[in-house]
C-alpha cells in the first residue's frame, strides 16, 4: 500500500503544473539584454536554443527560444557566421556567449603555445 501511495505521489509531483521546461527567447536583437524574457516551454520542447548571427563582426543579432529538437552548429557565409547552441535545463540559455568561444578557445591555446616555441628558440 506505501509503494502504490509513494508512485502516486510521485506521479503528481512529475505532472504538476509549471514543470515545464523554461527558456529565455527573443528575436532578431542586437543586445543579450533584450532577451530575458523568461517563457514556459510546451510539455515537447525539451531544449533551448540560442541563435548567434555575426556580420562581419560588426553586429550580432541574437534569437532565443523552446524546440523539440535542436542541434548545435555553425555555418560561415560570405559575409558572416551563425551559430546555434542548444541545452537542456531551465533558463540555460541566458547568454548563450560559448557560441562564439571555439574560435577563441582554440586561437588562445595555440599562441601560448607557439610564445613556447618561440622562448624555448632563443635558448
Amino acid at each position: 500500500m506505501k509503494a502504490v501511495l509513494l508512485a502516486l505521489l510521485v506521479t503528481g509531483l512529475a505532472l504538476k503544473p509549471g514543470s515545464a521546461l523554461q527558456c529565455y527567447t527573443c528575436r532578431g536583437q542586437v543586445s543579450n539584454k533584450n532577451c530575458l524574457q523568461v517563457h514556459n516551454c510546451t510539455e515537447s520542447d525539451t531544449q533551448c536554443w540560442t541563435e548567434r548571427i555575426r556580420a562581419v563582426g560588426l553586429l550580432t543579432v541574437i534569437s532565443k527560444g523552446c524546440s523539440s529538437h535542436c542541434e548545435d552548429g555553425s555555418q560561415d557565409y560570405y559575409l558572416g557566421k551563425k551559430n546555434i547552441t542548444c541545452c537542456d535545463t531551465d533558463l540555460c540559455n541566458a547568454s548563450g556567449a560559448h557560441a562564439l568561444q571555439p574560435a577563441a578557445a582554440t586561437l588562445a591555446p595555440l599562441t601560448a603555445l607557439g610564445l613556447l616555441f618561440w622562448g624555448l628558440s632563443q635558448l
